[in-house]
């Protein structure tokens, strides 16, 4: 049975229904800032998506609370390593829903159907160890169906030559918001309600937000994504760079590219140290503030609100000038590992004063921070690739990164206490430092040959279509008697 067979079998009231449905659909998908709609619905979902993972150490607290034989290594691995499945499967998945026909809604509908799934087995797991099946692996899923989709369909609407190419994507490449309202209510479900139920909370949330994704993400139907089968056609148009269905299959970087442009070997570096040190500090801070105040899990998930509340006011800032710092983006990067670095040194010296851990967390969260902002605009400027390529290749490398971070961190905890903690994260942070001057420096000689190669260019131009005129010297006087002699010799005789 086909659709109008469908809709002519429906009751008066159902078609009605249909029609009206049919209609608003067809208004929305009219509508000229259907852009900032789906910005808006895109944002929220990374939200989400973002603080659940960013205040997940609340979760770990509450768990290591109730398991108590149970290490901080193998509670932090849990709590990173949904999300790190969830980064890593991002060039596969990408690859998959474009060459699906850019099945955004479908996408977003199933991510909403995994994490239902996930929450609710998680909720009822005897365990920690059940958790590596049904929130590693289900949640996972869904996370990477949700940034896939949500950096595509923005990437679309806003490409580059967008005037707010840097701002939109910014909000949906991991903005930390989410930490400030998963905290609080994070905090609140849990000590009123039990982990258990805070997870079946979670599952509900994500379902109704990624419906309604489903309803509004129209993929834009003029785009750089489909190929041009006429030949004359393609003369004209503009060369644009490889998107992740430009041809080549797979949203990954080619060899050739990857050994002309070494800085992305460093970029994969300092993305691998910075969940290093980003996701150890959101995992074990709360920890170790929730101990130093007698278990009182409500003061110590404060740690991860100031935490986000710096985080936030970085985040919102770059993405507002971030337009206007086009080219200079790594430079925003190298500045917040240096400030970092200061403010980990400092709590190194001080880490047994709680309040004082708690006022540098948000000057801490700030500094830190930097390294997530505008960072779809930013890896295409430092892999000198398109973003839809770049983002989740970069993003790939993160997975990997905080994979290995609970091991790191929980290892540094176990062996050393917080005092070994603090001082791990100032040394990664100084690593972060010395790549992006590397990485600033490459990047800098790339863009002076290349303004040399363009001068060239332009030279060469000019000079075919203003051809230089050769003149020659004008004779001499005495020259030019001699030859009137001559001249005149040859009359004679003749």
């Amino acid at each position: 049975m086909g659709q109008e067979e469908a809709v002519a079998n429906l009751p008066v009231d159902g078609k009605v229904f249909w029609e009206k449905c049919v209609e608003y659909k067809n208004r929305l998908n009219n509508y000229r800032h259907l852009g900032w709609i789906i910005l808006l619905v895109s944002a929220l979902n990374v939200i989400l998506i973002g603080g659940k993972r960013r205040a997940f150490g609340i979760f770990v607290t509450a768990l290591h609370n109730d398991f108590k034989n149970t290490s901080m290594t193998e509670l932090n691995w849990i709590g990173d390593s949904y999300a790190a499945v969830g980064f890593f499967l991002m060039p596969f998945m990408t690859t998959l829903i474009v060459h699906a026909g850019r099945a955004y809604r479908f996408a977003m509908m199933a991510a909403g159907a995994f994490i239902f799934v996930s929450c609710f087995t998680s909720a009822a797991v005897p365990s920690p160890g059940y958790l590596f099946a049904t929130h590693t692996v289900l949640h996972g899923i869904g996370s990477t169906l949700i940034l896939c989709s949500t950096a595509l369909i923005t990437g679309e609407y806003f490409d580059k030559k967008h005037r707010f190419h840097v701002l939109a994507t910014a909000f949906v490449s991991g903005g930390p918001y989410g930490v400030l309202i998963f905290g609080p209510l994070f905090s609140i479900w849990i000590h009123n309600y039990g982990w258990r139920h805070a997870f079946e909370i979670c599952g509900v949330v994500f379902l109704g937000f990624n419906l309604l994704a489903a309803v509004v993400f129209q993929p834009k139907k003029c785009d750089n994504y489909e190929e041009v089968n006429n030949d004359a056609q393609k003369e004209t148009m503009e060369l644009v760079e490889h998107t992740a269905a430009s041809g080549r299959g797979w949203a990954l970087i080619s060899l050739s590219h990857l050994r002309e442009n070494l800085q992305i070997v460093l970029w994969a570096m300092d993305r691998l140290v910075h969940n290093f040190v980003m996701y150890g500090l959101l995992m074990n801070m709360t920890t170790y503030v929730t101990e130093a105040m007698k278990d009182r899990i409500e003061q110590g998930s404060k740690v991860n609100l100031y935490f986000g509340i710096g985080e936030s006011l970085i985040f919102t800032a770059g993405a507002l000038v971030g337009d206007r710092m086009r080219g200079y983006l790594p430079l925003f990067y190298m500045i917040g590992a240096a400030v970092s670095a200061v403010i980990l040194l400092i709590m190194q010296s001080i880490y047994k004063n709680v309040k004082g851990v708690l006022i540098l967390a948000g000057f801490l969260g700030a500094a830190v921070g930097t390294g997530n902002t505008f960072l779809y605009a930013t890896s295409e400027e430092v892999m000198l690739i398109h973003g839809s390529v770049a983002f989740p290749m970069t993003k790939m490398i993160a997975g990997i990164g905080m994979l290995l971070a609970p091991f790191l961190s929980g290892t540094v905890i176990d062996a050393f206490s917080f005092r070994g903690y603090f001082i791990s994260m100032a040394i990664l942070v100084c690593i972060r430092g010395i790549l992006f001057i590397v990485i600033c420096i490459i990047l800098w000689r790339k863009k002076k040959l290349l303004d040399r190669k363009r001068q060239q260019e332009t030279e060469e131009e000019a000079t075919k279509l203003h051809p230089k005129i050769i003149t020659t010297a004008p004779s001499s006087g005495s020259e030019e008697s001699e030859s009137c002699q001559a001249n005149h010799g040859s009359t004679s005789l003749r």
